[in-house]
């Protein structure tokens, strides 16, 4: 085992924890466990991976759907303008890839606990394909009986009949964008919706009951004071969702906001405010008697799960299908092409249109168990293997008491609790647990800190992990 540097990793013990532990906040990426593999060998592996059954394992799938109806400023998701024609086509793209694999050893045998609509925008979609979208993934795909469905979508083009349509065809939970209610800093951002047409709109849905309702929201937005941050969190509390997201901005390289703070046309939030507003958003909500299932979580009812999002967390599988999904199957990590003509030809012709695929190292699991416990605000280091680490918890376990020290976890025997202020610095906490395994126990052939090329895989995880 290589001797590690852990000071790297410690967190300032002055000023207020909360937005002073660590200079940033970090992200995980995604694919700092894969080697990409060569494109002549993916049609080849994915055969494999369809023919073998393989032993139990959790698992899930996810729909993308490749369209917004315009380009919110902070997204860095956007790829293609709706157009009803365009979309139709792509739902029967869509449609004959879902069926056309249901019957393989590799799919049918594992049931699926979780599916998610995401994208892009799925609600912009007419009601006819968004109900036959559903109506494809309910047929074809082994769901079990209490299978999660959920449909992402934002206010805007969402209309009755499609809210109908998607309830009609299974959906049995709705989360919507609402980001922030604030009419000024809605339309800053490119949401067209103002905030009393926000509030009837959430109405209606909840009105119906019958799906689990999920509103997501934004903290640090340009223009988003505490106080607005606080309203937001009102409002929210006040149409007594199912449940409740609260996830910090952050600054997707690419996107149109990140640009126009490089420029200095709009000024980004500090770490005080981002912490504070987490902060209130606990407090809020809390005081209110919702449990907080994950870190950037809150469910009012037991209807809420939020399964799909704490799968992934926990590594369980996941098939993708449509342009731009990405999925975990074993060891291997694939992207279905972003490309939407290649996506295309490729479906006409019979073949699953990959774009790339990645094998993940043998430190997979052990990064997974660690997400999986930070995610939910308790790591047990009694659980954690780390290849070729005899000890980890001996490994880890200064840092922790010095991140006790800080006041972001407290120590009971084997168990770090994350506290309110080690919710909120979660990702760092994550990050420097896998940057540690990896340097204490190095695997060849793997690259870090770089996606594999053309790596740019759509797979709902929230935030940054």
């Amino acid at each position: 085992m290589t001797t590690v540097d852990l000071s790297r990793y410690f967190a300032n013990l002055d000023g207020d924890v909360i937005s002073t532990a660590f200079a940033s906040r970090r992200a995980v990426m995604p694919w700092r466990d894969r080697r990409p593999l060569g494109e002549d060998d993916i049609a080849d592996i994915w055969s494999g991976v369809l023919a073998e059954c393989g032993p139990p394992r959790r698992r899930l799938a996810y729909i993308h759907v490749p369209f917004c109806a315009n380009h919110c400023l902070f997204c860095g998701f956007y790829r293609n303008a709706y157009t009803p024609a365009q979309a139709a086509t792509y739902t029967d793209l869509l449609v004959a890839e879902i069926e056309r694999e249901p019957g393989a050893a590799g799919i049918r045998h594992h049931p699926i606990d979780a599916v998610y609509l995401g994208g892009g925008t799925p609600s912009a979609l007419s009601a006819s394909d968004l109900a036959r979208i559903v109506e494809a993934v309910r047929t074809n795909l082994p769901l079990s009986p209490d299978c999660e469905i959920t449909l992402e979508g934002r206010i805007i083009h969402f209309d009755d009949d499609k809210i109908d349509a998607s309830l009609a065809a299974g959906v049995n939970r709705i989360s919507i964008g609402v980001q922030c209610f604030d009419t000024e800093v809605r339309r800053r951002q490119g949401r067209r919706a103002s905030k009393d047409e926000a509030i009837r709109f959430i109405k209606g849905i909840r009105d119906r009951n019958r799906a689990a309702l999920v509103i997501d929201l934004l903290y640090g937005l340009p223009g988003q004071t505490l106080d607005i941050w606080r309203e937001d969190l009102r409002i929210a509390a006040d149409l007594a969702p199912d449940g409740v997201d609260l996830y910090g901005l952050n600054l997707i390289p690419g996107s149109p906001l990140q640009r126009a703070v490089a420029s200095g046309k709009q000024q980004p939030t500090t770490l005080q405010n981002l912490g504070a507003m987490y902060e209130a958003g606990a407090s809020i909500l809390g005081a209110k008697g919702w449990r907080q299932i994950s870190n950037s979580h809150w469910a009012r009812t037991p209807r809420e799960r939020n399964r799909y999002n704490l799968r992934i967390k926990q590594g369980a599988e996941c098939l993708a299908y449509g342009s731009g999904g990405g999925g975990t199957i074993g060891r291997y990590s694939y992207h279905v092409s972003s490309d939407l003509q290649i996506y295309s030809d490729g479906i006409l012709a019979g073949r699953k249109p990959i774009g790339g695929m990645s094998l993940s190292d043998d430190l997979a699991i052990a990064r997974h168990y660690v997400t999986a416990g930070f995610e939910v605000g308790h790591l047990d280091l009694g659980g954690l293997d780390v290849p070729h680490i005899a000890n980890a918890s001996a490994l880890f376990l200064p840092l922790l008491e010095q991140w006790q020290r800080a006041g972001l976890v407290v120590m009971e025997g084997s168990v770090a609790n994350l506290t309110l202020a080690g919710r909120f610095w979660y990702s760092n906490l994550i990050a420097a647990f896998n940057d540690i395994m990896s340097s204490a126990a190095p695997v060849s052939g793997t690259t870090h800190g770089a996606p594999p090329r053309h790596f740019k895989p759509h797979m709902k995880t929230g935030e940054s992990v």
